[in-house]
């Protein structure tokens, strides 16, 4: 299912993105195994049912060390697409990548199966099965060719 169906009553905020969280390849102290420092991009979702909002934390998305992160979300059925993007239009840009994490809030949901997935969707793998139904809260990890 690629969440194609009923429109919904969906809607989302961006909240917040950290400041540069270090480099998305390691912190270059170790000269073997430096592939396994490197950070790969998940997002950790927290779900009120209350209020019926879940809150998505986009960790580890790489940008440039001068960039503006943003995220939004749109949606298509009951699929939750996030984009990860930079919001600076100065073209100004360091030699150099950072991590960063970016917050955002979808309202409206629940009680059900969603499904999340980049923007830019590449992999098939990549379209995660968001069930609030069955958890509040959890982490969904995607690989690195999503963004």
């Amino acid at each position: 299912n690629n969440g194609g169906g009923a429109t919904s009553n969906l809607s989302a905020e961006f909240i917040s993105a950290s400041d540069c969280q270090g480099s998305p390849y390691g912190d270059g102290t170790r000269a073997d195994g430096a592939e396994e420092q490197i950070r790969i991009p998940f997002i950790a979702y927290k779900y009120d049912s209350s209020k019926g909002e879940v809150e998505l934390n986009l960790e580890n998305a790489v940008m440039n060390c001068a960039a503006t992160p943003k995220m939004d979300i749109t949606f298509s059925g009951d699929t939750i697409i996030f984009i990860p993007y930079d919001a600076d239009t100065s073209e100004i840009k360091a030699d150099c990548v950072c991590l960063y994490n970016l917050t955002s809030k979808v309202k409206g949901v629940e009680s059900k199966v969603y499904y999340i997935r980049p923007s830019y969707l590449r992999n098939e793998e990549d379209i995660k099965v968001l069930e609030l139904s069955q958890k509040e809260d959890g982490v969904l990890s995607f690989s690195w060719d999503a963004f």
